[in-house]
């Protein structure tokens, strides 16, 4: 079976259409995992699909060696911009962001919990952590999708595993003594 340079090399090369339909049904879901993981709702996460597809086919063709990476770094981008415009609408719809009500905790399960953590991390983290874990990109796919060399993935997913392993043993520790 071709891999994912392979099948892009080949529709970029010869109009393959059956080696994109692959690939399209390969990485699809893994994606849109990943951009609900991050916060999309369903609908978005769709549209954010689409779009992520659409600009990768428009541009994979210059430089088809790393697809994967280039169609994670478009898909993060776009959920970027969208992040950003829902923060300003959110900012102009709420005069004082202080009277907002909070909710009450739901009961709490390990999912949550960890959940509760990641959410605590900077996003850049959040991102390695999901394309590594979440969607199972390999460190070099991770690497080519933000930028960054293969090592220093691989050293700060250990570290940010690190850390919530710890945070994680701090809230335990808590629970137990209080």
């Amino acid at each position: 079976m071709p891999d994912s340079s392979d099948q892009i090399r080949a529709w970029c090369q010869t109009g393959d259409a059956a080696a994109f339909r692959q690939f399209y049904r390969e990485q699809a879901p893994k994606l849109w995992k990943f951009l609900i993981a991050r916060g999309s709702d369903r609908e978005t996460a769709y549209d954010l699909l689409a779009e992520a597809f659409l600009r990768f086919m428009q541009t994979v063709c210059r430089d088809p060696r790393a697809p994967v990476a280039l169609l994670y770094r478009i898909a993060i981008n776009l959920r970027i911009d969208v992040h950003r415009r829902e923060t300003v609408a959110a900012t102009d719809a709420v005069e004082n962001l202080d009277e907002l009500p909070v909710a009450a905790p739901a009961e709490p399960d390990d999912h949550a919990h960890v959940r509760a953590l990641v959410k605590t991390l900077p996003e850049s983290e959040q991102n390695l952590l999901l394309l590594r874990y979440w969607t199972g990109l390999s460190h070099k796919e991770v690497a080519q999708a933000v930028g960054i060399p293969e090592g220093t993935v691989r050293r700060r997913c250990a570290e940010v595993l690190s850390r919530i392993r710890d945070r994680w043993d701090e809230a335990e520790n808590k629970h137990a003594a209080g």
